[in-house]
């Protein structure tokens, strides 16, 4: 069957009669309205293949795959890459139920004394893309406190010497049309800068769902660490973060109540 032809059957599939419209835009968006209420999302071709293999007892539903994490019921979501795509992705996986999103991908560093290889966990992500512009403003989005909070405690027995650094992220439109003063700019409000975790942060909170990004840096442009340039640069460093965030995952999956508690109109837990 021609990808024209596949494109024609999906849409027929999630028009036909007895959806709901959220599992029509599942349908669109996933390929599936079978969703795990976990969900591990990742923009990436080599993130997204660790957390495929992560799972346990996996199969395909769709365009994700699902199976467990411990004893956990999980689903693995390619977002692709930027804001306007990772919107319809998100908002398919909260349509179906997902209350505990996972961003595990890659960022770039916005500080010159960052490195490749480094572990950014995003409390906040800050938006300068359009999408959520749009849709929430320009002010910060907080991540889950409950899952700040669980990643703190990942971090604090982190073995190795891996820098990790909690704080906000800025989440933008472009990738290889980003300047150093666009990077001197964005370290006045963040760590590091993404594509992808603003529209996440947005669509999770309104959604009363626990979201956070836990990501490897990549690149740190003002260091002169850029996997296009022309200089070295440490992919041993690189594919190694992306294995150490994959590890993140695993752990705080595991460690993590079943159910999380909810969250309140402002995203703070509220007692049961």
């Amino acid at each position: 069957m021609g990808i024209t032809n596949r494109i024609k059957g999906r849409l027929a599939s999630a028009y036909a009669g007895g959806l709901t419209r959220a599992q029509k835009i599942a349908r669109a968006e996933l390929g599936t309205t079978a969703l795990a209420s976990a969900v591990l999302l990742a923009a990436t071709r080599p993130m997204r293949e660790r957390l495929r293999l992560l799972l346990r007892r996996r199969r395909r539903r769709g365009d994700t795959y699902r199976g467990r994490i411990g004893g956990r019921d999980v689903s693995v979501v390619n977002t692709g890459i930027g804001a306007p795509s990772a919107e319809g992705k998100v908002l398919a996986c909260l349509g179906l139920g997902a209350r505990l999103l996972l961003r595990l991908d890659i960022c770039g560093g916005l500080s010159d004394d960052m490195t490749v290889g480094e572990i950014v966990v995003a409390t906040s992500a800050v938006p300068y893309d359009n999408t959520t512009r749009s849709l929430a403003g320009e002010g910060e989005i907080a991540a889950s406190p409950v899952l700040v909070a669980a990643a703190r405690e990942v971090a604090a027995g982190e073995k190795t010497k891996r820098r990790i650094h909690f704080g906000p992220v800025a989440t933008v439109d472009t990738f290889h049309h980003q300047s150093d003063a666009d990077h001197r700019a964005w370290a006045r409000r963040a760590v590091a800068v993404d594509m992808e975790t603003s529209i996440l942060y947005h669509l999770a909170r309104q959604a009363g769902a626990h979201a956070l990004a836990v990501m490897a840096v990549s690149d740190v442009r003002l260091a002169g660490l850029d996997p296009f340039g022309e200089g070295a640069f440490p992919f041993d460093d690189y594919y190694e973060a992306l294995e150490a965030v994959t590890a993140w995952a695993d752990i705080l999956l595991r460690g993590l109540s079943d159910p999380l508690p909810p969250l309140g109109e402002e995203g703070e837990p509220i007692a049961s």
